[in-house]
């Protein structure tokens, strides 16, 4: 159960990866992250090993066989010189093969100097590849089964740090500290990982830990299939009350990173925060925040990969205000306090968790409490929220015919997909002259909630320049002096226009207003 070989891919203008950091417009801002500016190389394998495969019987893992494989393992590194030693490492999602730790965090990692490392492990992912999206780039990729993904995953984790066998070559004998994070299905991923024994049964050779740290993000333990993935395709899906759904002791620390969508279910699943040895953990549940960061859509390339090459990449629109929330700012944070626990043993801060309200009725789990305006009440307190001009919601429904679920999403109708999209209802403009009655009073109140946060280490401070900006350009259409519009959700290293909602693949709707967003996923 091991990584065998690694043969390295072409990565050019005229041959590129499926997921390929930046695709350039002509005469225009492309699509991604421009890495020549930050100075980092992307990078692409074939990775050969084999894994096993996995059932439990009475309660206890064990191997049922082992097969062969080969998946793609696609990395970004800077320069040696720039390189500080930490790799974030991903298993890639079964929707398109998107890296959503990279989405998330690409900033913080350019900033700082680490590698990124993106693992194919997803069997239908690795078919599409091989048969529908690039037969000759691909056409060796072979995952037989499901529940290879856990091995396959394991095997080139502890590989990272072995010089020889790497795809971080040069690099790899200077790999101090490897953290393992997913966001939504990879995020259940990361869940099983840790909490099944596959974080035990892959070590480096010294009997040390190949992960150091995980963050989890958006992805609720008690929501079942969905928060906990069956260890392969026969397998039953783990009952609602047992005890791994809850993260428990590790010998790493565990960080758990939840919007409002998922905190509505992962009541049964929640547990205190802790610093003692063994068991060191983090849950920020994350006011005014949903499942699907629109903000970030312009990131990855993927959509736009598979657009090009002909297939039906369906766009999402929903019918109320999109949200411009940025839990990925708080979750940037996250990972420079999981960093800063595992280098220095500096404790992370607390933060409060998200009320409920009660009772409990809601099938889809527990409603939570609000204020007067409609937003969430405690958890980490974002700055829109503490200064509101919005009640922010985590679900939407969708305009007809659009947020029509991949042929691999794990979520199957349009409903469900825009159910994980949140939305804005502007408040009423005379609950916005009583909070505001100049722009300075909006800014004060807004600069004041950032403020706390960055004193609490739960916003680093180009995101607080980010938010900061988003708010000098927001409209408030309450007050005369109202600026020209313009609502900034880009981040420094976007390379992409957050304005421009028209349909990625048509180069002739030219839509606008937040009443029919959209992916952008084209060039």
């Amino acid at each position: 159960m091991s990584l065998h070989h690694l043969r390295e891919l072409d990565v050019s203008a005229a041959s590129q990866p499926l997921g390929t950091s930046y695709l350039p417009a002509g005469g225009g801002v492309g699509l991604g992250v421009d890495l020549r500016p930050t100075g980092y190389r992307e990078r692409e394998f074939l990775a050969t090993g084999t894994a096993g495969r996995y059932r439990h019987r009475d309660g206890v893992l064990e191997q049922t066989g082992e097969e062969p494989y080969v998946t793609r393992v696609l990395i970004r590194t800077p320069t040696a010189e720039r390189f500080n030693g930490v790799v974030l490492a991903e298993p890639l999602h079964p929707d398109y093969d998107i890296a959503l730790t990279w989405q998330t965090a690409h900033s913080w990692i350019t900033d700082t100097g680490a590698a990124w490392v993106g693992i194919t492990q997803d069997h239908r992912m690795a078919a599409t590849m091989r048969e529908a999206f690039d037969p000759q780039r691909y056409g060796e990729l072979s995952i037989p089964a499901e529940g290879l993904r856990w091995d396959i995953v394991g095997g080139i984790l502890a590989a990272l740090r072995t010089p020889g066998r790497s795809p971080l070559a040069e690099l790899a004998d200077r790999v101090q500290y490897t953290y393992l994070s997913g966001w939504s299905n990879t995020g259940s991923f990361c869940r099983v990982f840790l909490m099944d024994g596959f974080h035990e049964r892959h070590r480096l050779a010294d009997g040390s830990p190949a992960v150091d740290g995980y963050l989890i993000g958006i992805s609720s333990g008690a929501a079942g299939a969905a928060g906990y993935l069956p260890l392969d395709e026969d397998s039953p899906v783990l009952p609602d009350d047992d005890p791994r759904r809850v993260i428990g002791p590790a010998d790493v620390p565990v960080f758990e990173v939840l919007s409002e969508l998922e905190s509505e279910t992962h009541g049964p699943a929640l547990r205190a925060d802790s610093d003692a040895p063994g068991d060191r953990y983090r849950l920020y549940q994350v006011a005014g925040t949903s499942h699907d960061n629109p903000a970030l859509w312009g990131v990855l390339t993927n959509r736009a990969q598979f657009a090009d090459r002909g297939h039906d990449v369906p766009d999402r629109r929903i019918n109320e205000p999109l949200s411009d929330a940025r839990l990925d700012a708080v979750a940037r944070a996250a990972y420079a306090l999981l960093h800063r626990w595992v280098a220095t043993g500096t404790p992370p801060p607390r933060a409060e968790r998200l009320a409920f309200a009660e009772p409990a009725d809601d099938e889809d789990g527990q409603e939570l409490a609000r204020d007067k305006w409609g937003n969430v009440l405690g958890g980490v307190r974002t700055p829109w929220v503490e200064a509101p001009v919005a009640a922010y919601r985590p679900h939407s429904t969708p305009v007809p015919g659009y947020c029509l679920p991949s042929p691999w999403a794990p979520m199957g109708t349009a409903e469900l997909v825009a159910w994980l999209i949140g939305h804005a209802e502007p408040l009423p403009a005379e609950e916005l002259r009583a909070l505001y009655p100049t722009r300075q009073d909006y800014l004060d109140r807004y600069e004041a909630a950032c403020a706390r946060l960055a004193d609490q280490d739960l916003l680093l401070e180009r995101d607080v320049r980010l938010l900061l900006d988003a708010a000098r350009d927001r409209v408030l259409p309450h007050l005369a002096d109202v600026p020209s519009p313009s609502l900034s959700l880009q981040d420094p290293h976007d390379q992409h226009d957050p304005h421009d909602l028209r349909n990625p693949h048509d180069p002739h709707d030219r839509t606008t207003g937040t009443a029919a967003v959209q992916e952008k996923g084209t060039r």
